[in-house]
């Protein structure tokens, strides 16, 4: 049986042969391939997205949440540009959604696995797309990552001191929302965790589950 997460994939697919992919190529940035399909860059990797599915180029395995992400980016209906104005993610919630904004779980796993480890935290970031953007006052570093055409992310180390652990935020450009869903965009959230955890073990961007 297929898992939840398989099975929310599986549902997108019906949808994308339904989709105009010129005018979704167009509205958000993308390359048009010559047979129709389009191509996109996510955490280090190039993906084929077409009326059959969302595909690594690489042909190797990949988290089925990721093939998620990308079919709900280009299924988004969003146009404009980016704000390039950061916010919590908490921050993009609509009124209709109950959200705890002091939960943090979902990046908690960043500050434990790089505690005391910055050098492994940039050396990741710069393999996933990172770029750096200066120091922060507080004794913490602050990277640009454009996780997708439309929406880059403002990703904030904070080294640990004698009254806080090491942190790692994630902050959302304010226009986020127009090219994905809030839920949309926690499956984002969770994929950047998980690749940047993954990653710095394996030293690759791609080949793991």
């Amino acid at each position: 049986m297929n898992s939840g997460y398989e099975q929310i994939y599986e549902g997108l697919i019906p949808k994308l042969r339904e989709c105009n992919l010129s005018d979704a190529a167009q509205r958000l940035g993308l390359p048009l391939r010559p047979d129709g399909s389009i191509s996109v860059s996510f955490l280090g990797r190039d993906y084929i997205i077409s009326s059959h599915g969302v595909n690594p180029a690489d042909g190797k395995t990949v988290d089925v949440n990721n093939r998620s992400v990308l079919a709900y980016y280009i299924l988004s209906k969003g146009i404009g540009e980016p704000a390039f104005s950061y916010v919590p993610f908490s921050h993009l919630a609509n009124t209709g959604i109950a959200f705890n904004s002091n939960i943090s779980w979902m990046t908690d796993p960043l500050g434990e696995r790089f505690s005391g480890d910055y050098s492994t935290f940039s050396e990741t970031m710069t393999k996933l797309g990172g770029i750096f953007s200066g120091n922060l006052k507080s004794s913490g570093y602050s990277w640009i990552l454009k996780i997708l055409p439309k929406i880059p992310l403002n990703i904030l180390y904070y080294e640990k001191d004698d009254e806080f652990p090491c942190e790692v935020k994630i902050m959302f450009d304010k226009h986020a929302s127009r090219f994905m869903e809030f839920e949309c965009l926690a499956f984002l959230e969770g994929c950047l965790v998980r690749a940047i955890i993954m990653t710095a073990q394996t030293g690759n961007t791609s080949g793991w589950i």
